[in-house]
């Protein structure tokens, strides 16, 4: 029995450990507040159905995703029906630009390392982002869009806020105005949201002018502020 309860602690100790050194190879590329930017990146690959929109999501995460710079710190959340988990949190690796005769004499960041914890990064960036891609949960949008809101609970964050959501309710096409009537009727009037989350972009989001003029007119009548502005703009 001592020696089992022995293993069992040394594999517990082990495990912390490795923990640790996790945390602290993505810790070491964390720039400073003012050198570098932090993303909060919220994923709703359920709200995807058809295989354009899983491209588009697709396509506007690969955009955010050039626009990662070394030392940036990046944060998924992914969202499903019963609620959210950060699936990542890390600082991009690499290291910082110096120049050529400097960097001979900088051991605090070893190239080949960096680009080594790089590829990881960009591995588990593509799972935390598109591991849920394939779910086909039936939905309610309003509570996604309010789970959003439930992360922030109106505070304040200077961290860009990305959204991968398609803004298609469950069950509607997306180019029929008579459904999106047919649904305002049924579920607007009465409907009980409260939003009051930072600035977001999309990620993804349908183009589809039925859409867009469905989500305007209930954010006009629930007066919450939401700008439709791709991810891949100003950032």
């Amino acid at each position: 029995m001592k020696i089992v309860f022995s293993i069992k602690i040394t594999l517990i100790s082990l495990l912390l450990c490795l923990a640790n050194v996790q945390s602290m190879a993505a810790d070491k590329y964390c720039q400073k507040a003012n050198q570098a930017k932090t993303y909060d990146i919220h994923i709703f690959g359920y709200t995807y159905k058809d295989l354009n929109a899983k491209k588009q999501m697709a396509r506007g995460l690969t955009d955010l995703f050039s626009n990662l710079a070394v030392g940036d710190r990046v944060k998924v959340y992914n969202h499903n029906s019963t609620g959210y988990s950060l699936s990542l949190d890390h600082c991009v690796p690499g290291c910082p630009e110096t120049p050529f005769v400097e960097g001979l004499f900088n051991a605090s960041c070893s190239t080949e390392v960096a680009k080594r914890d790089r590829k990881t990064f960009n591995q588990r960036f593509a799972q935390a982002t598109m591991a849920e891609i394939n779910r086909n949960d039936s939905y309610d949008i309003f509570k996604s869009i309010q789970d959003l809101n439930d992360v922030y609970k109106g505070e304040r964050t200077n961290s860009v806020v990305a959204v991968a959501i398609s803004m298609i309710p469950d069950g509607i096409n997306p180019s029929d105005p008579n459904a999106f009537n047919k649904f305002y009727a049924s579920n607007v009037p009465n409907l009980n949201i409260a939003l009051q989350f930072p600035p977001v972009c999309n990620v993804g989001t349908s183009p589809s002018s039925e859409v867009m003029k469905f989500w305007k007119e209930v954010f006009d009548l629930k007066k919450v502020k939401f700008d439709f502005k791709p991810c891949n703009k100003d950032l």
